[in-house]
């Protein structure tokens, strides 16, 4: 198997051929931005777990430009460097080397909250500021000669240092549109020094940065570049240049090229979506193995075993970069290597548990793993005598409940009221573009297989089932319900839940009005208009409002994109009031209209299943959770199951 054979990054052997990428980690930092206790166990986990090469997160290699690197970790500071030391002692006893990403900083994309009031962010030349773009008063100021040369100057010492802490290599943080790749693209770069112009002149920042890597911490200690081959983006890098870019860093110096795409304005590249397919990047890493005789590192939704080799067997890159399905789970490369892949904790690509984690200051972690980057807080703690738990209700939630007392050492029993496990993943994970949610199903029946628990299908409990029972703790997970369309109809074979279609019902007729602008909504309307079907959707609010309910926003702007490839025609403020036998009559604004339809698929709110809930009360011993106490998230249904099974008698 290609992914666990050796590989060399310029002098540097690796175990095998899995990186892990490189992923912001703020809210694990000290408060002065120090790599601590919980930092340390979040990467010595995926060492421990069998990683080749593990990338940190991009380090500043100057605080001089940018008052948010100044919260950040400082490899000028000695007590700072003493921890990338201990990190590099760590991942070198699991065999496992270290490269530090370095980059120059945010630029024009730097977040507007960690901007002072009367500073302008800075960029290659007067750009617009991304987030404000038609703001003025936003406009980014030009770096100034004097400064760009301190800064590729910078990268130099920056290398110098990690090196003495133990780093095998460095990454330059080259794409996705920030400062680096500003000053590399034309678009962000129109300066008239030495530092712009032509797109080799626009290089000189890069060449030189990398020029001084070679000259301070010697021309022996790899460089890793990353950048985009196109940005996908008017204006931005288009393959072509990509290419030639590649010929010129090989030319420089560099020991390997990490291959992605897009930036700020695209980045849905960059951060692919759920939607996105499996090894979304892998081609254009291909194109760059043709021109280039460098190790080649491809990134991009591989964290599927079949598809990360295949990306080497073809010939089409030499590493693969995993970054959310080691987030997923840390044990991957060894579940792999143990031929144990039916066992990877998918990543489903929603970027709630780990982005958006990061965001709002907490941990990176994982919507399905709540331990990752709580290695330190969040343990299992095994029971002092043996407890019973009936876990009622078999989603993601009621098996994670399950799982959790299991693993505590629970005698636990879960009661699921229809045939399979699962729940609501089951409709959700219809459309092709879900695949992930599938994998997921498939995971959590295995799991259970593997678990010590008595499942029981087809039990639909009472109050007086559970009281009967007798367990010390019981987990009611029992869900949500779409609630019914709101007007009745006589043609009820014309009138369906998006459950039911997703369940496998069809819609009569050619001509379809999904009812609703939300994910599900949105999701079934492309499910049906890529098997032929002509969709409308009418949504309450307005046409900018679609799909709103999306936490991320890369996954909801690539399901936009969708809805527009299947040419479905959206229908802002629009009500269907009742069907009649030509169409449907809607509101709009108040007034009746029809539209020509032959059926309308209904995608409601989801109601939570709670009549359990509500005959227990408030007993000590019996916990609500998930979907049945308030209609969310996968994410909350699995963190809400592990903290309350995990705080049992602790």
């Amino acid at each position: 198997m290609k992914l666990l054979d050796t590989g060399l990054i310029g002098n540097v052997e690796i175990k095998n051929r899995i990186v892990m990428a490189a992923m912001g980690g703020h809210g694990m930092h000290e408060p002065d931005g120090d790599w601590g206790e919980r930092y340390l166990a979040y990467f010595e986990a995926r060492a421990r777990g069998g990683v080749g090469l593990i990338t940190t997160e991009a380090t500043f290699v100057s605080q001089a430009l940018e008052p948010f690197a100044k919260s950040l970790f400082n490899v000028a500071s000695d007590k700072h460097l003493a921890s990338m030391r201990r990190l590099a002692d760590i991942l070198h006893s699991y065999d496992c080397r270290l490269s530090i990403q370095l980059t120059a900083g945010f630029g024009r994309v730097v977040p507007f909250p960690t901007v002072p009031e009367g500073v302008k962010p800075v960029s290659a030349s007067e750009n617009s500021y991304f987030y404000f773009p038609d703001d003025p008063a936003w406009t980014t100021r030009e770096i100034t000669t004097e400064e760009t040369e301190a800064l590729a100057r910078a990268f130099g010492y920056a290398a110098m240092r990690c090196r003495e802490a133990g780093a095998d290599c460095v990454e330059l943080h080259g794409h996705e549109g920030y400062l680096l790749d500003q000053f590399m693209t034309g678009l962000w770069n129109s300066r008239n020094d030495r530092y712009g112009g032509s797109r080799e002149k626009r290089l000189t920042f890069a060449r030189e940065s990398i020029e001084a890597i070679r000259r301070e911490a010697g021309t022996d200690f790899p460089i890793i570049y990353r950048y985009g081959i196109t940005h996908y983006l008017e204006g931005g890098r288009e393959e072509e240049e990509g290419l030639w870019i590649a010929g010129e860093l090989e030319k420089m110096g560099v020991s390997a090229l990490h291959v992605d795409a897009g930036c700020y304005e695209t980045h849905w590249w960059p951060h692919p979506p759920q939607y996105a397919p499996p090894g979304c990047l892998v081609d254009l890493a291909g194109k760059v193995k043709k021109v280039s005789s460098l190790p080649v590192i491809t990134v991009g939704r591989l964290h599927y075993p079949d598809v990360a080799e295949k990306a080497l067997a073809e010939g089409k890159a030499d590493f693969v970069a995993i970054g959310r399905g080691l987030l997923s789970d840390p044990e991957w490369v060894n579940k792999v290597q143990s031929g144990r892949t039916a066992e990877i904790i998918p990543c489903l690509g929603c970027h709630e548990g780990c982005k958006w984690q990061m965001i709002v200051g907490e941990p990176t972690s994982c919507s399905l793993n709540p331990t990752t980057g709580h290695e330190t807080d969040r343990q299992l703690i095994p029971l002092k005598q043996k407890r019973t738990l009936l876990v009622v209700g078999g989603g993601p939630g009621g098996i994670e409940a399950a799982r959790v007392g299991a693993e505590r050492g629970f005698d636990v029993t879960l009661w699921e009221a229809s045939d399979r496990l699962g729940g609501n993943l089951w409709p959700a994970a219809k459309p092709d573009f879900k695949h992930d949610l599938a994998d997921y199903i498939k995971y959590l029946n295995g799991l259970v297989r593997r678990l010590p628990v008595n499942v029981v299908l087809n039990k639909k409990a009472t109050a007086g089932d559970i009281q009967k029972f007798g367990a010390d703790y019981v987990i009611l997970a029992t869900g949500a319900n779409m609630e019914p369309p709101p007007f009745n109809s006589w043609a009820t074979d014309r009138l369906l839940t998006v459950i039911q279609v997703l369940s496998g019902m069809e819609p009569q007729g050619e001509r379809i009005l999904v009812m609703g602008g939300g994910i599900l909504g949105c999701e079934t309307a492309v499910y049906l208009a890529r098997r032929g079907k002509l969709v409308t959707i009418s949504t309450r609010g307005d046409a900018d409002a679609l799909a709103a309910d999306h936490f991320d926003h890369n996954n909801r702007e690539m399901l936009l994109l969708m809805i527009q490839a299947a040419t479905i025609n959206v229908l802002p403020g629009t009500v269907p009031v009742r069907l009649e036998k030509d169409g449907v009559v809607a509101k709009q604004q108040g007034v009746e209209t029809k539209i020509a339809a032959d059926s309308l698929v209904f995608a409601g709110r989801f109601m939570p299943e709670n009549s359990l809930s509500k005959a227990f009360g408030t007993r000590g011993n019996i916990f609500s959770i998930g979907d049945c106490v308030e209609p969310g998230r996968i994410m909350d249904a699995v963190w809400g199951a592990f903290k309350v099974v995990r705080e049992i008698e602790q």
